[in-house]
């Protein structure tokens, strides 16, 4: 064989088996994923600092979903708490910054908060399109909950006068809810009482968009009127509605939003796809938990592994996969756009982050980490895995070291560069 026949049938059978020595792993089905331990698993890294046993600092970005990271990559958005295992108070504040991965990971700190929970933080993250980093608050008398938007160039920061949920991909709208309303365990705040607590759906509380260059709100819809949507026949709930989960559709035409009750055992939770003037209101499916949309019609639940398109059918379009856990999905950002990033609750005794290659329908364990925190209840850490605005770089909070909640990120780099083939 010549020299030209042999290089082609080099490159050809290269090709053919993928790579040569791929450094990760891929599995067909969850049990597999679960079940496995020699992987070829990607090393977090960690970014803070845990401080002493005497003087202990617990770090995270405590959501997904959000931007954590700058445009460049370089700056990584955080909060800093000295205590764990307890019920968040009004009074215990929780330190902003972020942390500068080509300085040595040095920290700043930008503000402090008040407002916040260990599921979901105080929705920390950079205003898109914006020099400004955003989180909720009280205001000085703690008698309202706001919104700090710290500009990154200036140092300056102005408040807004409600607390946000969800901004648009635009940066120029957010939603916001009642949360003094809202009693969900672990992703309340608290100090602010509900005004109509003996009121199971007021007229007065709701929905309302926020400009987030003017601070101006507009009511959306209130929990009177989605109660009758959604109970033409009354409602018999034993606890008061309320929403939850607010989030836009990536063009800001629309909003999924949770409208939920405290209810035991029969808890209520539903999702409803909202136009953004709040008139226009159609049911999108039962029981929604961790989201993400794939367009302006679709969204993706973790709960079922599938997708639900927006047409008030409330019926699940496809599973990718069978997955025997609640799933807090990610898309990654374009060009890696067909995969979806993952991470469970504890599952006995471990935490699973994971790539799903949707062409292929391959899982790509990432890590499987120990749990040294609670395996359950509103003082858990969840993973809840963030991606840098390139996609190339993950970040999650994790106790797997044994000092609580720390930051750590993971390169993926590799495995977005080199994808599985059939």
């Amino acid at each position: 064989m010549n020299i030209d026949k042999l290089i082609v049938v080099s490159i050809f059978f290269i090709a053919a088996c993928g790579k040569v020595t791929p450094e990760y792993s891929t599995v067909q089905t969850w049990d597999e994923l679960v079940a496995g331990s020699d992987f070829k698993y990607v090393t977090p890294v960690r970014i803070s600092d845990p401080g002493t046993e005497e003087n202990p600092s617990y770090t995270g970005f405590w959501f997904y979903d959000e931007q954590q990271f700058d445009p460049t990559g370089r700056y990584m958005l955080a909060m800093k708490v000295y205590f764990k295992e307890r019920e968040v108070t009004s009074s215990d504040v929780g330190d902003i910054g972020y942390f500068d991965l080509e300085a040595n990971n040095k920290w700043t700190k930008i503000g402090e908060t008040t407002a916040w929970n260990w599921q979901q933080g105080c929705r920390l993250q950079w205003r898109p399109n914006s020099d400004e980093i955003l989180w909720n608050d009280h205001n000085n008398d703690k008698t309202a909950f706001v919104c700090r938007a710290y500009n990154f160039k200036t140092g300056e920061t102005r408040t807004l006068p409600r607390a946000i949920y969800d901004v648009t991909d635009d940066g120029k709208m957010a939603l916001t809810h009642d949360f003094a309303r809202m009693r969900h365990a672990g992703t309340s705040y608290d100090g602010v009482p509900d005004q109509y607590v003996d009121n199971e759906a007021p007229a007065e509380s709701g929905i309302e968009r926020m400009d987030m260059e003017t601070g101006e709100t507009t009511f959306l819809i209130s929990l009177e009127r989605m109660r009758d949507i959604a109970f033409p026949d009354g409602y018999n709930g034993e606890t008061n509605l309320y929403f939850f989960r607010e989030g836009w559709n990536p063009s800001g035409t629309r909003f999924i939003a949770f409208l939920r009750n405290m209810d035991s055992p029969n808890r209520h939770v539903s999702g409803w796809s909202i136009s953004a003037d709040g008139q226009d209101v159609r049911y999108f499916f039962n029981d929604p938990s961790h989201h993400v949309w794939l367009d302006d019609n679709t969204i993706f639940e973790g709960r079922y592994f599938g997708y639900f398109k927006d047409d008030g059918s409330g019926k699940m379009v496809d599973q990718y996969a069978e997955v025997k856990a609640n799933i807090d999905p990610t898309i990654l950002p374009t060009p890696y756009n067909d995969w979806i990033l993952g991470d469970t609750y504890v599952l006995e005794g471990v935490q699973h982050l994971f790539l799903f290659h949707i062409p292929t329908k391959l899982f790509v364990p990432l890590a499987k980490l120990k749990a040294t925190g609670p395996d359950g209840g509103i003082f858990r850490v969840d993973l809840h895995a963030r991606c840098s605005r390139d996609g190339r770089t993950l970040s999650i909070d994790a106790t797997h070291e044994g000092k609580g909640r720390q930051l750590y990120t993971l390169d993926i780099g590799h495995i977005l560069d080199n994808p599985p083939i059939n």
